[in-house]
């Protein structure tokens, strides 16, 4: 924000203009009582400006304004002055009240005072008079109004850099996720490499079904894991989720069951289970698979 002295020498408020003020105080006290209780008795009748009223705050809150008031026609106008103006605007925001009701309620003090000039202040002296109150009330407004706005974007604004920082953090956590599912994706084809290996051992020491049984379950498991593997990188690029292959999943768990079962001759309603089983994941597999298909 400006200083003071800047927004004083922008508006040309002269040291005769201050003179005519101060002359005004013995004009303006005794009507000071009736133009604050006019004030809050418009705001009163405005729901969205009333909730902020209440029984407690109401005397306290009317002789504040009431020194307010009457500072326009005490002076000094100094810095003290300017932050006094500026605590007015920071306690707006601090309650959440629409700047709105500040140029309603100056509007109000305005007419009063005008009103005031023209029925009290002597005709030579009223136009001279009319262009010092009209000033002190612009800059009061003035430095009220910037106050309220400049405090209301700081607030926005590190309220949305903060949702920007939380956002940022947000996504390299899930890409630092993303890729540790990676790797655990490749931890677990190296781990199905591993079993094909070992089913070929059994394979080459004579133990065909075993062997060749076992072989055909961890080539499924190594097949599932490769799509899974796809199917993240190409998510990191961008690409689309697959639901179809976590569905895939249980369809390999359940046909690898059933190869395991074969060997260890378990009963057939387990075995009827695991068949169930793949027909349920094969449907839902077929599914999905076409939903995801025709999606554009």
């Amino acid at each position: 924000m400006r200083s003071f002295q800047e927004i004083k020498d922008n508006y040309r408020f002269t040291e005769l203009e201050i003179e005519i003020l101060k002359g005004l105080l013995p004009l303006v006290e005794p009507h000071a009582d009736r133009l604050v209780g006019d004030f809050y008795t418009l705001f009163l009748q405005i729901p969205d400006a009333a909730k902020f009223l209440t029984e407690e705050r109401l005397p306290r809150l009317r002789g504040m304004h009431r020194a307010w008031l009457l500072s326009m026609f005490q002076g000094p106008f100094d810095e003290r002055y300017f932050q006094r103006l500026q605590r007015i605007g920071h306690a707006h925001v601090r309650i959440s009240l629409s700047a709105h009701f500040v140029y309603v309620g100056m509007n109000l003090i305005r007419q009063h005072l005008v009103r005031l000039v023209q029925t009290e202040v002597e005709p030579r002296l009223r136009d001279g008079t009319l262009a010092a109150v009209e000033k002190i009330l612009d800059l009061n407004l003035d430095v009220i109004a910037r106050t309220y706005h400049e405090e209301e974007i700081r607030r926005v604004f590190l309220s949305q850099k903060l949702d920007s920082l939380l956002i940022r953090f947000s996504q390299r956590f899930t890409f630092g996720l993303n890729i540790l599912l990676v790797v655990g994706l490749l931890g677990l084809s190296l781990g199905a490499v591993g079993l094909i290996i070992q089913d070929v051992g059994h394979i080459v020491q004579g133990r065909l079904d075993q062997g060749l049984v076992g072989a055909l379950g961890s080539v499924l498991v190594l097949w599932v894991v490769i799509e899974l593997l796809d199917m993240e990188i190409d998510r990191l690029r961008g690409g689309a989720f697959k639901l179809h292959l976590f569905v895939g999943v249980a369809l390999v768990a359940f046909i690898r069951k059933v190869l395991v079962a074969s060997l260890s001759h378990q009963d057939l309603l387990t075995e009827g289970v695991y068949l169930g089983g793949i027909l349920v994941c094969g449907v839902i597999y077929w599914l999905i698979s076409r939903a995801e298909a025709s999606k554009p």
